[in-house]
Protein backbone atom coordinates (compact mmCIF):
# COMPACT_ATOMS: atom_id res chain seq x y z
CA UNK A 1 0.00 0.00 0.00
CA UNK A 2 2.53 2.48 0.95
CA UNK A 3 6.54 2.87 0.52
CA UNK A 4 9.27 4.02 2.53
CA UNK A 5 11.49 6.52 1.17
CA UNK A 6 14.32 6.09 3.07
CA UNK A 7 16.16 9.69 2.48
CA UNK A 8 13.03 11.29 4.88
CA UNK A 9 10.71 8.64 6.10
CA UNK A 10 7.99 9.42 4.58
CA UNK A 11 5.51 6.54 3.39
CA UNK A 12 4.00 7.29 -0.14
CA UNK A 13 1.11 5.13 -1.54
CA UNK A 14 1.98 3.40 -4.24
CA UNK A 15 1.32 3.68 -8.18
CA UNK A 16 -1.34 1.35 -7.75
CA UNK A 17 -2.91 3.26 -4.52
CA UNK A 18 -2.51 6.59 -6.32
CA UNK A 19 -4.28 5.68 -9.47
CA UNK A 20 -6.84 3.91 -7.36
CA UNK A 21 -7.12 7.92 -6.10
CA UNK A 22 -7.56 9.31 -9.69
CA UNK A 23 -9.85 7.05 -11.08
CA UNK A 24 -12.39 7.62 -8.14
CA UNK A 25 -12.23 11.58 -7.71
CA UNK A 26 -13.07 11.48 -12.12
CA UNK A 27 -15.20 8.71 -11.27
CA UNK A 28 -18.68 11.03 -11.63
CA UNK A 29 -17.20 12.67 -14.78
CA UNK A 30 -16.30 8.80 -16.27
CA UNK A 31 -20.13 7.89 -15.65
CA UNK A 32 -21.06 10.68 -17.25
CA UNK A 33 -19.00 10.47 -20.30
CA UNK A 34 -19.77 6.80 -20.43
CA UNK A 35 -24.16 7.48 -20.38
CA UNK A 36 -23.50 10.49 -22.57
CA UNK A 37 -21.52 8.86 -25.26
CA UNK A 38 -24.09 5.63 -25.44
CA UNK A 39 -26.43 7.95 -26.36
CA UNK A 40 -25.05 9.47 -28.84
CA UNK A 41 -24.68 6.46 -30.42
CA UNK A 42 -27.65 4.68 -29.44
CA UNK A 43 -28.91 4.17 -33.11
CA UNK A 44 -25.47 1.82 -33.45
CA UNK A 45 -26.37 -0.23 -30.06
CA UNK A 46 -27.09 -3.41 -32.31
CA UNK A 47 -24.68 -6.48 -33.12
CA UNK A 48 -22.78 -6.04 -36.36
CA UNK A 49 -21.29 -9.20 -36.24
CA UNK A 50 -17.33 -10.12 -35.92
CA UNK A 51 -15.78 -8.31 -38.57
CA UNK A 52 -13.15 -5.65 -38.49
CA UNK A 53 -15.65 -3.40 -39.34
CA UNK A 54 -17.97 -4.01 -36.39
CA UNK A 55 -14.63 -3.56 -34.32
CA UNK A 56 -13.98 -0.24 -36.00
CA UNK A 57 -17.16 0.73 -35.34
CA UNK A 58 -17.49 -0.27 -31.53
CA UNK A 59 -14.43 1.15 -30.70
CA UNK A 60 -14.79 4.36 -32.22
CA UNK A 61 -18.16 4.85 -30.89
CA UNK A 62 -17.99 3.16 -27.57
CA UNK A 63 -14.47 2.36 -27.41
CA UNK A 64 -13.99 5.46 -24.67
CA UNK A 65 -17.04 4.67 -22.61
CA UNK A 66 -15.60 0.82 -22.43
CA UNK A 67 -12.09 1.79 -21.20
CA UNK A 68 -13.64 4.73 -18.71
CA UNK A 69 -16.06 1.87 -17.59
CA UNK A 70 -13.23 -0.78 -16.84
CA UNK A 71 -10.87 1.58 -15.23
CA UNK A 72 -13.53 2.49 -12.59
CA UNK A 73 -14.68 -0.99 -12.02
CA UNK A 74 -10.93 -1.44 -11.14
CA UNK A 75 -10.13 2.16 -9.56
CA UNK A 76 -12.85 1.46 -6.99
CA UNK A 77 -11.90 -1.56 -5.99
CA UNK A 78 -8.36 -0.31 -5.64
CA UNK A 79 -9.78 2.91 -3.77
CA UNK A 80 -11.46 0.47 -1.02
CA UNK A 81 -8.41 -1.85 -0.84
CA UNK A 82 -6.24 1.20 0.01
CA UNK A 83 -8.66 3.18 2.51
CA UNK A 84 -8.42 -0.21 4.17
CA UNK A 85 -4.75 -0.52 4.27
CA UNK A 86 -4.49 3.05 5.72
CA UNK A 87 -6.64 2.36 8.02
CA UNK A 88 -5.20 -0.43 9.72
CA UNK A 89 -1.66 1.09 9.78
CA UNK A 90 -2.76 4.67 10.68
CA UNK A 91 -1.97 3.34 14.46
CA UNK A 92 1.55 3.56 14.05
CA UNK A 93 1.63 7.13 13.01
CA UNK A 94 3.08 9.88 15.18
CA UNK A 95 1.10 11.62 17.86
CA UNK A 96 0.62 15.65 17.50
CA UNK A 97 -1.28 18.08 19.07
CA UNK A 98 -3.26 20.38 16.27
CA UNK A 99 -2.73 24.25 17.16
CA UNK A 100 -4.84 25.44 13.76
CA UNK A 101 -7.46 24.08 12.05
CA UNK A 102 -8.68 24.92 8.34
CA UNK A 103 -11.34 23.30 6.90
CA UNK A 104 -10.75 22.29 2.72
CA UNK A 105 -14.01 20.87 2.06
CA UNK A 106 -15.13 23.10 -0.20
CA UNK A 107 -11.90 21.99 -2.31
CA UNK A 108 -13.57 19.64 -3.62
CA UNK A 109 -16.38 21.39 -4.81
CA UNK A 110 -13.68 23.54 -6.80
CA UNK A 111 -12.79 20.45 -7.97
CA UNK A 112 -15.72 19.30 -9.72
CA UNK A 113 -16.03 23.03 -11.19
CA UNK A 114 -12.50 22.90 -12.18
CA UNK A 115 -11.34 19.44 -13.32
CA UNK A 116 -14.42 17.68 -14.13
CA UNK A 117 -17.42 20.11 -15.41
CA UNK A 118 -15.39 21.52 -18.95
CA UNK A 119 -15.15 17.76 -20.09
CA UNK A 120 -18.58 17.42 -20.01
CA UNK A 121 -19.35 19.84 -23.04
CA UNK A 122 -17.49 17.70 -25.19
CA UNK A 123 -18.89 15.91 -28.18
CA UNK A 124 -17.62 11.90 -27.89
CA UNK A 125 -18.64 10.48 -31.36
CA UNK A 126 -15.36 10.46 -33.22
CA UNK A 127 -11.61 9.07 -32.32
CA UNK A 128 -10.37 12.59 -32.28
CA UNK A 129 -12.74 13.33 -29.45
CA UNK A 130 -11.63 9.99 -27.65
CA UNK A 131 -8.77 10.38 -28.16
CA UNK A 132 -8.55 14.17 -26.40
CA UNK A 133 -9.91 13.32 -23.49
CA UNK A 134 -7.88 10.00 -22.77
CA UNK A 135 -4.55 12.03 -23.46
CA UNK A 136 -5.95 15.09 -21.37
CA UNK A 137 -6.34 12.28 -18.11
CA UNK A 138 -3.21 11.39 -18.21
CA UNK A 139 -1.53 14.81 -18.41
CA UNK A 140 -3.42 15.40 -15.48
CA UNK A 141 -2.78 12.01 -13.58
CA UNK A 142 0.57 12.52 -13.83
CA UNK A 143 0.09 16.26 -11.93
CA UNK A 144 -2.21 14.81 -9.63
CA UNK A 145 -0.30 12.33 -8.17
CA UNK A 146 2.84 15.00 -7.40
CA UNK A 147 0.34 17.33 -5.63
CA UNK A 148 -2.11 17.74 -2.62
CA UNK A 149 -5.15 17.03 -5.18
CA UNK A 150 -4.29 13.41 -3.91
CA UNK A 151 -6.50 13.98 -0.93
CA UNK A 152 -9.16 16.45 -3.19
CA UNK A 153 -11.39 13.77 -3.98
CA UNK A 154 -15.58 13.69 -4.16
CA UNK A 155 -15.59 10.19 -3.02
CA UNK A 156 -13.41 11.22 -0.02
CA UNK A 157 -15.66 13.49 0.92
CA UNK A 158 -18.85 11.16 1.48
CA UNK A 159 -16.43 9.70 4.71
CA UNK A 160 -13.42 11.58 5.69
CA UNK A 161 -13.26 15.62 6.46
CA UNK A 162 -9.98 17.47 4.32
CA UNK A 163 -8.39 20.40 6.55
CA UNK A 164 -4.80 21.65 6.42
CA UNK A 165 -3.52 21.93 10.13
CA UNK A 166 -0.50 23.55 11.83
CA UNK A 167 0.37 20.86 14.25
CA UNK A 168 3.52 20.78 16.87
CA UNK A 169 5.22 17.53 16.44
CA UNK A 170 8.34 17.14 18.96
CA UNK A 171 8.10 20.83 19.95
CA UNK A 172 8.43 21.89 16.14
CA UNK A 173 5.96 23.73 14.62
CA UNK A 174 4.76 22.49 11.08
CA UNK A 175 1.76 22.16 8.71
CA UNK A 176 0.24 19.81 6.29
CA UNK A 177 -3.14 18.70 4.40
CA UNK A 178 -4.95 15.70 6.68
CA UNK A 179 -8.03 13.58 5.98
CA UNK A 180 -9.68 12.23 9.09
CA UNK A 181 -13.44 10.99 10.02
CA UNK A 182 -13.70 13.61 12.46
CA UNK A 183 -15.92 16.27 10.75
CA UNK A 184 -15.80 18.96 13.76
CA UNK A 185 -11.98 19.11 14.36
CA UNK A 186 -10.97 21.64 16.72
CA UNK A 187 -7.69 23.61 17.58
CA UNK A 188 -5.69 21.40 20.18
CA UNK A 189 -7.02 18.08 19.17
CA UNK A 190 -4.49 15.39 19.72
CA UNK A 191 -4.28 13.17 16.58
CA UNK A 192 -2.02 10.26 15.37
CA UNK A 193 -1.18 11.06 11.68
CA UNK A 194 0.31 8.52 9.21
CA UNK A 195 2.44 10.63 6.24
CA UNK A 196 0.68 9.28 2.64
CA UNK A 197 2.77 11.60 0.78
CA UNK A 198 4.41 15.15 1.37
CA UNK A 199 2.98 17.11 3.93
CA UNK A 200 -0.17 14.62 3.28
CA UNK A 201 -1.51 12.81 6.27
CA UNK A 202 -4.00 9.95 7.27
CA UNK A 203 -5.35 11.48 10.94
CA UNK A 204 -7.12 9.50 13.70
CA UNK A 205 -8.35 10.46 16.91
CA UNK A 206 -5.47 9.84 19.85
CA UNK A 207 -7.18 11.79 22.95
Amino acid sequence: MTKTNNGNNINRLHGLAQFSLFVTSYLPLFILIGIRQISENSNYLHWAGLTFEGATNFASRFGLSSILLITSILGLLGFIKTLGNIEEVAENGFPVTVKEVTNKNSEAIGYIATYIIPFLFQSFTGWYECFSVLFLLVVIYRIYINSSLLLINPLLSFKYAIYEVEFTDKDKSKKGLIITKDKYLLDEAKLKLYEIGHKLYFAINNS
